[in-house]
This record gives C-alpha cells, structure tokens and sequence, in this order.
C-alpha cells in the first residue's frame, strides 16, 4: 500500500506544478497583451528628420554587395590620384559599369563594433571596409578632384583628417 500512496503523492504534485505553470504563463501573457492594450494608439518614438540630424546621423552610401566585394579584395588598379597616406586606384568592375574608383587610407584600423565613415570635405561617402592585416581601411569613392580633403571617423566621433587628395597628371 505504500507504494500506491507514494505514487499517488508523486501524482498530485505533479499535477500541482503543472497548474502552477500554466497559471504564470497564461498572467504573463495577460500582462503583456494589457501593457501594449495601453499603449496610445499610433504612438512612434519621436525622432528629428534626417536633415536635422548631427552629422554623424546621417546616412552613409553603402554600395552594393558586388561593389563592396570588388573594393575590399580587388588587386592594385592604376592610380589616379594620391594624399598623405591614402591613393585612389582604378579598379575593374564585374557589371557593365564604368570602373569603379577605390580609395584606400592606410593606418592602424582593427575590428570595432561600427563601421569606419570615410568623408570628402565634411560628407560621407561611404563606409570603411577593413582590409584582411586591418592596415587600412578602403572605400568607392565618386570622381576625386584636386584639394579635396579627406578624413574618417568611428561612430560619432571626431573626425581625423587625412589631408588632401591629389589628382595625377593634373
């Protein structure tokens, strides 16, 4: 007989444990729906349109997977101009595109949390892709002039000027 009571035991506590789980997820799940029930119909976190965020809020250009690929690992291109510690190469492009313009900044680049924002007299144009030794970091560039001045920056931060770009043969 005492195994039958035993098991029986077993049983009812079983059964209590059950009920005791089934009742806390069916309150949190009352809960939940009743905060969001709440809610004010229609409410959106306030945010301030992109022209009047800081600068480091706005969007930086991201090129495609294909660009961004061919910028990362393309080899050396021929060289269309140079700056302190950067150069802009020429490198083919897989679609029926022109060629695309890289620049690459060499430094001391590692692997943070954001990404690298490259700007050409004060504007993005593009994110930083660190290159495979974290040296440098590459971006496609639009067509580079004489005088313009480059530098980067992480996440919000200061940026740090690079100097100046110079056009070859010009």
């Amino acid at each position: 007989m005492r195994t039958l009571r035993g098991s029986r035991v077993w049983n009812v506590r079983v059964v209590v444990a059950a009920a005791l789980l089934v009742a806390a997820i069916v309150s949190v799940s009352w809960v939940g729906a009743r905060g969001q029930a709440d809610a004010e119909p229609g409410f959106e976190v306030p945010r301030a349109p992109v022209a009047q965020q800081p600068a480091a809020r706005q969007a930086v250009p991201v090129p495609d997977a294909g660009a961004a690929e061919q910028v990362r690992s393309a080899p050396q291109g021929r060289v269309i101009a140079r700056g302190p510690a950067m150069v802009a190469d020429e490198i083919a492009s897989h679609t029926d595109r022109a060629p695309l313009i890289r620049l690459t900044i060499s430094g001391d680049f590692p692997v943070r949390s954001l990404d690298y924002t490259v700007l050409v007299d004060g504007q993005a144009v593009g994110r930083g892709i660190p290159t495979e030794d974290l040296n440098a970091i590459r971006v496609a560039l639009p067509q580079p002039r004489t005088g313009a001045v480059v530098s980067y920056r992480y996440g919000d931060g200061q940026a740090t000027t690079v100097g100046p770009l110079k056009v070859e043969g010009k």
